[in-house]
């Protein structure tokens, strides 16, 4: 019964984003991610040194540019790079955050946010992961979709979009996991849990203490990542709590791999789902046959 409230709450909260705003919800989300990772990168500032793993890599992949084009090297390889990257996508964050329905802000806000994401994958890459893809894909249907002067179409097509881009996501992580071997053996979740990096001591004992678990846990992921697309034909309650149960899978994968940005980067778009099954919902709903006058 304690499971059963766990997800009426998460189903509760599902519900309050779906009546919020939904492209504000989400950029309220996406931005508080880009927030949080900017400001976690900055706070290990000491590792900006060139040629340190948070610094810039310029070297190692333009191994010609200091030959060719010394003062581009020059400000590719400070030091101050890092500073300047992550502090402008702390405060394009931040203003996107406090002012989530400005257009201007949208759309020069988006664009900047995703050069400044291209670049710290091109010279900065370290640290990166799945969270910050899906964050450039984010910030790039809001500007691109800001464009579009009439504020209904603009958030339905970037909401639409968003549900896809999420749909396709959740199939191809669940398609490479359907081929690979360890996955479909059931020992990928205990594996994972037992590394360095992602794992949690606890978790992998109680695994490791029962096998049928771990292979639950395997076959499950697998499952619902293929099987997302299927949340658009459900009907609403149970469309709820599929999504509530995504929810609770990014959470879990939050508290017990350590990779909190997959919970807000994922949560962003979840309200462009909401969005597409409610939407779903009108189109299908009858339309009103008009009564005729009774009046002579």
């Amino acid at each position: 019964m304690k499971g059963d409230s766990v997800f009426r709450r998460l189903t509760r909260a599902a519900s309050f984003l779906t009546a919020l705003d939904p492209a504000t919800t989400a950029r309220r989300i996406a931005s508080a991610g880009t927030l949080i990772a900017s400001l976690e990168t900055l706070s290990q500032h000491k590792r900006f040194a060139k040629g340190d793993l948070l610094g810039s890599q310029a070297d190692a992949f333009y191994p010609n540019l200091a030959q060719e084009h010394p003062r581009v090297h020059r400000a590719l390889t400070s030091r101050a790079l890092p500073y300047a990257v992550y502090g402008a996508q702390a405060a394009l964050s931040a203003a996107t955050l406090i002012w989530p329905g400005n257009r201007p802000l949208r759309i020069a806000g988006g664009a900047a946010l995703t050069a400044l994401q291209s670049v710290q994958g091109q010279l900065m890459p370290y640290g990166r992961d799945g969270a910050d893809q899906l964050q450039m894909v984010i910030n790039t249907t809001m500007a691109t979709t800001g464009l579009i002067r009439d504020h209904e179409r603009a958030n339905d097509l970037a909401m639409r979009t968003l549900a896809l881009e999420t749909s396709l996501s959740y199939v191809a992580s669940g398609l490479v996991k359907a081929v690979s071997p360890v996955w479909l053996k059931g020992d990928a979740v205990a594996g994972v849990i037992r590394t360095k990096n992602y794992g949690e001591p606890n978790a992998h004992k109680l695994l490791t203490r029962y096998p049928a678990l771990s292979k639950a846990l395997s076959w499950g992921t697998i499952a619902i990542e293929c099987g997302f697309p299927v949340i658009y034909l459900l009907p609403k309650p149970a469309a709820r709590a599929y999504l509530g149960t995504m929810t609770a899978f990014h959470l879990g994968i939050g508290a017990f791999m350590g990779l909190n940005r997959f919970v807000l980067a994922f949560g962003a778009t979840h309200p462009a789902i909401h969005y597409v099954l409610s939407q779903r919902r009108r189109e299908r709903a009858p339309v009103p046959v008009p009564v005729p006058s009774t009046n002579h």
